[in-house]
C-alpha cells in the first residue's frame, strides 16, 4: 500500500517529466526553425548582421570581464601588500616602544643605584647608621620596583597597541579585498546586462526583418503552430497527471 509521501513523490516526478519533455520539444522546434530560416537565401544578410552584432557584444563582454578580472587581481595584491606594510610598521613601532621601555628601566635602575651609593656614602655622618642604611635599602627597592612596574606597563601597552595595529591591518585588508570583489562583480553584472541588451536588440531587428520575408513568415507560422501544439499537449498532460493524483489521494482516504 503506497503512502501519501509515495503518491506525492510519484506525482512530482510525473510533472517533472512532463516539463522536461515540453522543454525538449520546444528546443527541437526552435532548432528546426533556426535551421530552416538560415537556409533561406533572402535571410542570409539579416542573419549575418545578427551574428556579427551578437559576436561583437560577446567580445565586448569578454574584454570588460578581462579588465575587471585584472583590476580585481591588482586590488587583491595591493591589499595584501598594504597589509604587509602595516604589519611591518606595527612591528617597528612595537620594537621602538619596547626598546624605550628597557632603556627607561635601566636609567631608573642606574638612578636608584646612584642614590643608594650616595646614601651609603653619607652613612658615616648619620647619627643612626642602622636606620639610615635600612631607609637607603628601602628607597632602592622601591625605586627598582617602580622601574620594573613602569617597564612592564610600557611593554603591556606596546603589545596592546601592536595587537590593535595587526587587527586593524587585517580588517582593512578584508575591506579592501571585499571592495575589489564587489567592483569586479558590479563590472561583470554590467557587462552581462549590456550583452543581454545588445543581443535582445539584435534579435528584435532580426525578427522584424524575417517577418517582412514571405518564406520566413511561413517558417515562423509553422514554428508558432508547433509551440501551440506543445503547449496544448503539456496542459493536457498536466490535467491527466493531476486527475491521477486526485484518484490516488482518494484511494488513500478509502
Amino acid at each position: 500500500m503506497p503512502t501519501l509521501q509515495d503518491v506525492t513523490l510519484a506525482h512530482s516526478r510525473r510533472l517533472s517529466e512532463i516539463y522536461r519533455m515540453r522543454d525538449l520539444r520546444i528546443a527541437e522546434a526552435q532548432a528546426l526553425r533556426d535551421l530552416q530560416l538560415r537556409d533561406l537565401a533572402a535571410a542570409a544578410k539579416a542573419y549575418q548582421r545578427y551574428d556579427d552584432e551578437v559576436a561583437e557584444a560577446r567580445a565586448k563582454q569578454l574584454a570588460t570581464d578581462a579588465r575587471a578580472e585584472s583590476a580585481r587581481n591588482a586590488g587583491l595584491l595591493e591589499a595584501v601588500a598594504r597589509r604587509t606594510d602595516r604589519f611591518a610598521d606595527a612591528q617597528m613601532t612595537r620594537r621602538s616602544a619596547d626598546t624605550e621601555a628597557v632603556l627607561g628601566r635601566r636609567h631608573a635602575e642606574d638612578a636608584a643605584a646612584r642614590a643608594y651609593d650616595t646614601a651609603l656614602a653619607e652613612l658615616r655622618e648619620a647619627r643612626d647608621r642602622k636606620t639610615a642604611a635600612h631607609e637607603a635599602e628601602r628607597a632602592r627597592r622601591e625605586a627598582l620596583d617602580a622601574a620594573r612596574r613602569t617597564h612592564d606597563e610600557l611593554l603591556a601597552a606596546s603589545q596592546q597597541v601592536y595587537r590593535q595595529a595587526i587587527d586593524g591591518a587585517l580588517v582593512k585588508e578584508r575591506q579592501e579585498s571585499r571592495d575589489a570583489e564587489r567592483a569586479y562583480l558590479d563590472a561583470v553584472r554590467l557587462s552581462e546586462a549590456a550583452t543581454r541588451t545588445a543581443t535582445s536588440s539584435a534579435s528584435q531587428a532580426l525578427a522584424r526583418t524575417l517577418e517582412a520575408l514571405p518564406d520566413a513568415r511561413e517558417v515562423l507560422r509553422q514554428w508558432r503552430a508547433a509551440l501551440k501544439t506543445i503547449s496544448d499537449d503539456t496542459r493536457q498532460a498536466e490535467s491527466d497527471a493531476f486527475a491521477r493524483f486526485r484518484r490516488e489521494l482518494d484511494a488513500l482516504r478509502t
